[in-house]
């Protein structure tokens, strides 16, 4: 049995303290979140692979065409989603929305919790675990879209217990261990296609071992393909072809569009090599990514001087800069900040943890150490604040590297997650029983009660009878400007920044 020094014996306590104040803020906010616009898409790919479940009709389901593109996006989160409404009989858009937001929440909280889990298995610590979970939760744009983000943040989440349970699996080397596992991995596989790093870290984990059992090896492998066609319905049909699809849809995504980025207005399809390295390093918090540099230093530092004690880094580093390395060689579609490269976010954090720890034990001098620690800490409570300030506005969190007037160099809300408080400042506000709105965007009112989305009817600014439009709502995408069209009733702010507006039309 363990036995914990004063310090470890406080983190473990506090760890547990964590988590149940998260997992009641949790509860007691996940209704606060709008609808993205992105939510009703995803919930379609949920949809669409029930149905076939259901019915097996194989034609139906293959004819959808580009916008049945989902049948490639992983769709095991969304089939558990919408598996989900089907047995609690959520009809609703209303409950629906909640009930998805619930669920997502969730699965972000349960993984919060494998990532320490995780923590201590890298660093034999519960400080350290601590500290990552801590990191996880108070990064802003994480924390927000863990209730409605239902494809990057599950990524990201099932990445982390994969990677705990192949450390499991490397110790063990068990039939057992090999079939979780594989289990977990399938999952990830099936959520996005670039969870095949996972299999692949695994294995070189694994032949770095000094002993090693070949046939656990042979049969996660076997298993994590078995796996990966049982929880992806496509696949039932023709593995090789659908894979092969999948991933040629991943590289180059049939949509165009233009973003806002660096000032200009630039197509998805031909961003330069620096999106994301630049979203990175300006909406992760400045003291992560400074404990980040200094734990890849040492990194090299300790790999050269003792090769093996690194394993475990560089596993981190194997699932951190690929993906990465991938998007900018590939010129792979991207858009909406760096979400789809969310997963290698963890790894980035545990580098930062390395970094942290590895400082901390070579500074002799205990006033220094000291320091580091209060300055960790106090940059936690100082991200940590602006969360609880702008709430439920995390989504739009830029570090000092973002400069000024950032509304006219970087999209904000870009998935119209503010809309839903502009419509409810209108409902609250405007006794019309029928209330005309435009917008330049794409409003998304389902996760209003039934009664007030009878109120509401939506048309465009420039429709044939724009004396019926009543109010504009704008989200500043594309048009960072402000419009001279009506008369300001509501903002949502962001610091100095708007990020949505209700105007009153003249």
């Amino acid at each position: 049995m363990q036995i914990l020094n004063a310090n470890e014996f406080f983190f473990k306590r506090a760890a547990i303290v964590f988590f149940i104040g998260l997992f009641f803020i949790g509860c007691f906010t996940f209704s606060d979140y709008g609808v993205s616009n992105d939510e009703e898409a995803q919930r379609f790919i949920g949809e669409i692979n029930y149905n076939f479940i259901k019915t097996g009709n194989s034609e139906e389901f293959l004819a959808l065409g580009d916008y049945g593109a989902g049948k490639y996006h992983g769709p095991i989160f969304e089939i558990f989603l919408y598996s989900a409404e089907k047995i609690l009989n959520v009809t609703d858009s209303h409950h629906i929305y909640l009930l998805r937001h619930g669920l997502n929440f969730l699965t972000f909280f349960i993984a919060t919790m494998f990532f320490y889990l995780l923590g201590l298995k890298f660093f034999k610590s519960h400080g350290a675990a601590l500290l990552c979970s801590v990191m996880l939760v108070v990064s802003p744009r994480i924390f927000a879209e863990s209730f409605y983000n239902s494809k990057d943040l599950p990524m990201l989440c099932f990445c982390i217990i994969a990677s705990y349970t192949a450390f499991l699996f490397i110790e063990r080397q068990t039939i057992g261990w090999a079939l979780i596992h594989a289990l977990c991995c399938g999952i990830v596989l099936d959520v996005r296609i670039m969870g095949l790093l996972l299999p692949l870290a695994t294995m070189y984990l694994y032949v770095m071992q000094k002993h090693r059992k070949t046939i656990p090896l042979l049969l996660f492998l076997s298993y994590t393909l078995g796996f990966t066609i049982a929880f992806w319905p496509v696949l039932w049909l023709n593995p090789i072809y659908h894979f092969i699809e999948a991933f040629r849809q991943l590289s180059h995504f049939s949509l165009t569009a233009n973003i806002l980025y660096l000032g200009q207005l630039v197509s998805i399809t031909n961003l330069p090599w620096h999106y994301l390295p630049v979203w990175i390093s300006i909406t992760t918090p400045i003291c992560y990514s400074v404990l980040f540099l200094i734990g890849l230093i040492f990194a090299i530092k300790n790999t050269y001087t003792n090769f093996s004690s690194t394993l475990p880094i560089q596993f981190s580093l194997f699932m951190f800069a690929p993906p990465i390395l991938a998007v900018i060689i590939l010129n792979s579609t991207v858009y909406n900040a760096w979400r789809h490269v969310y997963f290698v976010y963890p790894y980035l954090l545990l580098i930062a943890v390395y970094g942290f720890t590895q400082l901390t034990k070579a500074i002799k001098k205990r006033l220094f150490v000291k320091i580091i620690s209060f300055s960790t800490l106090s940059s936690i409570l100082f991200v940590c604040t602006f969360m609880i300030i702008n709430h439920p506005f995390q989504n739009v969190y830029f570090n000092s590297l973002a400069g000024k007037n950032i509304r006219q160099n970087f999209e904000l809300d870009y998935w119209g997650l503010s809309y839903k408080q502009g419509l409810e400042y209108i409902l609250a506000n405007d006794t019309s029983a029928i209330i005309y709105i435009a917008d330049n965007m794409g409003v998304d009112a389902r996760i209003l009660p039934v009664a007030d989305r009878r109120r509401l009817r939506f048309t465009n600014v420039y429709s044939n009878d724009p004396k019926s439009v009543k109010y504009f709502l704008t989200g500043f995408i594309t048009h960072p400007n402000d419009y001279n069209i009506g008369t300001s009733v509501y903002q949502v702010k962001v610091g100095n920044e708007k990020i949505m507006e209700v105007l009153k039309l003249r």
